[in-house]
């Protein structure tokens, strides 16, 4: 069955592990892509088939926190509506973007991607704090840059969605006085619903292994279990630094890998 190769016990121990640590961090601060990613790739999926994947893996992680922050939605209901609507049609536009342009197009925006990811989590907070220092820049005025912002996180979202957790953390503190609970409550929900139309969309074009999805799903359910007891305790600058360094790996893996598949194709699948 080709849902099910590479799930042997050491493969399956690793990816079960990554997604219990995934589920943590995904309710905590975002970000844990970093890690599934990867793991779905050394368990011997095509980079596409492992993007797919990880919207499964890592969904978990998304619906528990949105149960976990139920109470901080009612404080940020203004626009949640129109911020559904724009993950509904981010995810329908990315999810369709990458199975238009396919795998080899893929493969040469991973190490950029990354990049991105890592840049936006390293950036954001400092970027924040020059604006507010040296323009006295009020955010909240605005919000049609925020929500144009937030379309575009969305519709990468539905392309590869690495960092995009953080990246709504960027906008959230750049264009709005929401708490991180307020933000982690608006960004669960709208990044689940990002996930199940991607996920309909993935699976209906036959790219979702289910077997190590599935497998990394459970430990995310864990993991994500675990977070909503502790997210509200935990400082999230502490999971950030890890999930950061996590980034510039992946990120410095990305471009090695690029330059072996540049100068022998024939050394990498």
């Amino acid at each position: 069955d080709k849902d099910t190769p590479h799930v042997n016990v050491p493969t399956f121990v690793r990816v079960f592990a990554g997604g219990t640590r995934a589920g943590i961090i995904n309710g905590i601060v975002g970000g844990a892509g970093f890690m599934t990613f990867p793991l779905l790739v050394a368990a011997g999926m095509g980079e596409i088939e492992a993007n797919a994947s990880n919207f499964v893996a890592v969904l978990p992680a998304n619906l528990v926190g949105t149960y976990a922050y139920r109470s901080e939605l009612a404080s940020v209901r203004e626009h949640l509506g129109f911020r559904l609507f724009l993950a509904a049609v981010g995810g329908i536009l990315g999810s369709s973007i990458l199975l238009y342009t396919g795998q080899a197009s893929f493969q040469k925006a991973i190490p950029w991607l990354l990049l991105f990811a890592t840049l936006s989590f390293s950036v954001g907070p400092w970027l924040k704090v020059k604006l507010q220092q040296h323009f006295n820049f009020d955010g909240t005025r605005w919000m049609w840059l925020s929500f144009l912002l937030e379309f575009l996180v969305y519709v990468y979202g539905g392309y590869f969605g690495l960092g995009m957790g953080i990246l709504m953390f960027t906008i959230y503190a750049l264009f709005s006085h929401m708490s991180l609970h307020q933000a982690n409550a608006i960004r669960n929900i709208t990044i689940s619903l990002m996930t199940l139309i991607s996920i309909a969309i993935f699976a209906r074009a036959g790219v979702i292994r289910l077997g190590p999805a599935v497998v990394m799903m459970s430990g995310a359910i864990v993991g994500s279990y675990f977070s909503a007891k502790v997210a509200k305790r935990v400082d999230p600058r502490r999971v950030g630094r890890g999930d950061w360094g996590g980034g510039i790996v992946s990120t410095g893996c990305g471009f090695g890998e690029a330059m072996v598949r540049r100068r022998c194709p024939s050394a990498l699948p």
